[in-house]
């Protein structure tokens, strides 16, 4: 194999690949991306975990076609280092990956394994995939990934999305929170469909594209996105995801509205103290939000804000963190915040309005 390639071209695409490669792994050959070179001057690139993988091909000068295998994190490492320009990279089967710049002031050399033991992804043909606008997609990701620890795994691993005629819905939960997100979307599908995406593929969609549309489908195992020349898949979690709509209240009795940059601000302030408790303790009064928290070994905090609340006084305690991570990804000016009683979930939704609905439901703590 023998190829010529523009440097930072190569390089941004190779990018796209680090988030695949897990530090720990059973097979070697799962830390390697696979690389063809064909005749039609394309070279392909392919990356796996087992439970994901990313496709690509990109334009380049093949002089001799070929295969190989490499360690993917220190190719891209190398490959992003390299002087700008054109870079020549050969293989002449023995796994011996020989790579230089145009002038040969750089060479260095690479040891590969075979392809043959490369692991083959699944594939699909997408003749009835379905149109998701990829900055939708990518709004609605950002607004539930977040809530989606890596430990946490099965039906709380992911994010839930269920697809119907006219409706594209996402929602994540940890238990103690929930984000909900939709819109209006066109799809050509008989019924509804439902897959539960892990925080892993939703993170690697992030990075594949940002314009345009993207094109997803399914079998019985797999969930495929193909946007442009990239391909990303994803092993089906065969779980059942809570059932989330129990958790939102219907509706709310009363109603506040901040200032996100005002709240954003204090609640940093208070929780400035860090201990295991994150709980802050919300006073919902006429006119005044006032907010608290006591660490027996570090000190008190007390805030007050001006707030539009139209409710009775109460009071309510929650995980600071969970607040400020609402706060951190949306684009609105204000919140609105739906209060019940002190036992009851609040909803928490940006004032502002945009293409995608998004709330965010949170249970109080006992402390």
């Amino acid at each position: 194999m023998k190829i010529f390639v523009e440097k930072s071209k190569f390089a941004n695409e190779l990018r796209l690949f680090q988030g695949v490669f897990e530090k720990k792994t059973l097979m070697d050959i799962l830390q390697n991306i696979m690389l063809t070179a064909t005749e039609n001057n394309l070279l392909e690139m392919v990356a796996t975990d087992l439970e994901i993988g990313l496709s690509s091909s990109i334009q380049v000068d093949v002089k001799e076609p070929g295969t190989f295998t490499v360690n993917g994190k220190d190719f891209y490492d190398l490959m992003s280092k390299m002087p700008e320009g054109i870079v020549e990279i050969s293989e002449n089967n023995d796994l011996q990956i020989n790579i230089s710049n145009e002038t040969k002031t750089s060479k260095y050399k690479l040891l590969g394994l075979q392809s043959s033991d490369y692991p083959q992804l699944p594939v699909s043909d997408f003749s009835s995939s379905i149109k998701i606008s990829m900055e939708k997609l990518n709004s609605m990701i950002q607004k539930n990934y977040y809530i989606i620890s890596p430990e946490m795994k099965f039906n709380l691993g992911g994010a839930l999305m269920n697809i119907n005629e006219d409706i594209l819905e996402m929602a994540a939960t940890d238990g103690h929170r929930l984000s909900y997100t939709h819109y209006k979307n066109k799809s050509p599908i008989s019924e509804p469909v439902g897959f539960i995406i892990s925080r892993k593929t939703l993170l690697e969609l992030l990075k594949i594209g940002e314009k345009g549309e993207l094109d997803f489908s399914y079998d019985k195992n797999n969930l495929f996105f193909k946007y442009q020349n990239r391909i990303l898949s994803s092993r089906i979690i065969d779980q059942k995801f809570p059932n989330y709509k129990a958790v939102i209240p219907e509706k709310t009795e009363y109603q506040a509205i901040i200032n996100v940059e005002e709240l954003l601000n204090t609640l940093r302030r208070v929780l400035i103290f860090k201990t295991r408790n994150n709980g802050v303790a919300f006073k919902f009064t006429d006119q005044k939000l006032i907010l608290e928290r006591t660490t027996p070994e570090k000190g008190e905090a007390h805030e007050e804000l001006i707030f539009d609340y139209d409710g009775k006084p109460l009071e309510v305690a929650f995980n600071g963190n969970f607040i400020i991570d609402f706060l951190t990804h949306i684009d609105s000016e204000d919140i609105q915040i739906g209060v019940n009683d002190s036992d009851s979930a609040f909803i928490f939704k940006p004032k502002k309005e945009s293409d995608i609905n998004f709330i965010y439901v949170v249970m109080p703590l006992n402390i």
